[in-house]
């Protein structure tokens, strides 16, 4: 059966993470800590989703857009994951997933992958199968289905479109009110909405490491002050200045004879 390259290369990069056929995914969590991507979620203005920069080998980043949904942000990773990994050289921002012009092929290529390294198509298929048993889809089942892979409203009537579970129609239909629908049914609601009101969030390893150097006497309190600033950490040094005055004595004691 032929496969389109992105969806191949959505199932190899699960199988490359030990991903099981049928798991969900903790996006951000496999990202940083199994392919040592950095991310920051922060307010952007515009219609931007994310974007990525490459320095090197080593110095991977995803940054993106808190405005969005948190499903949203869950496919943005997804698809940066893929301009990071197979489109060297490339930096750029996500496209609309409706978008097809030719213009546009590495972002919809992107796309693809995203939705299917976040979903493929047969642990979705075994997913609405357990859960309906062959019965007709509802929208009870497709918020059950968005909830159980973290993905968005919209991406997810766009995967049951494409797969013949729902029709436009029922599509259509299923549109509007989700959040509170799913509130109704019990389900916890933040995956529908943006996270703005959480400030720059960021997930990566570099604060640890430069705590690391600073508990070891590896370097000086203005080194370690120094190195959080340039990692866009400021909110480490000036969030909590009483505990970070405590280190800082505490460092210059262990000096003292």
């Amino acid at each position: 059966m032929y496969m389109d390259l992105p969806v191949l290369r959505a199932l190899e990069a699960r199988n490359e993470l030990g991903i099981g056929q049928y798991d969900s995914i903790d996006i951000f969590k496999i990202l940083r800590d199994r392919e040592n991507i950095s991310i920051i979620i922060t307010k952007m203005t515009g219609n931007i989703s994310g974007f990525f920069m490459r320095k090197d080998d080593d110095t991977k980043l995803i940054v993106i857009n808190s405005s969005k949904s948190l499903g949203h942000q869950y496919f943005t990773a997804a698809h940066e994951f893929y301009h990071i990994k197979y489109d060297v050289g490339m930096s750029g921002r996500i496209c609309p997933i409706n978008k097809y012009d030719e213009e546009y092929q590495n972002e919809r290529d992107a796309n693809m992958f995203a939705s299917h390294f976040l979903m493929p198509d047969t642990a979705l298929s075994y997913m609405i199968q357990k859960r309906t048993s062959g019965k007709k889809l509802n929208i009870n089942d497709v918020i059950f289905l968005e909830n159980y892979f973290q993905v968005s409203h919209k991406v997810m009537l766009i995967r049951l479109k494409n797969l013949g579970a729902i029709s436009d129609t029922e599509a259509q239909k299923m549109e509007k009110g989700i959040i509170k629908k799913a509130m109704i049914l019990g389900y916890n609601t933040d995956l529908y909405k943006n996270t703005e009101d959480k400030g720059t969030i960021i997930f990566s390893d570099y604060a640890e490491l430069a705590k690391d150097l600073f508990d070891n006497q590896k370097i000086s309190y203005g080194k370690y002050e120094e190195l959080l600033i340039d990692g866009g950490y400021e909110n480490i040094l000036f969030g909590d200045n009483e505990n970070l005055e405590g280190a800082k004595d505490d460092f210059e004691d262990s000096y003292r004879f």
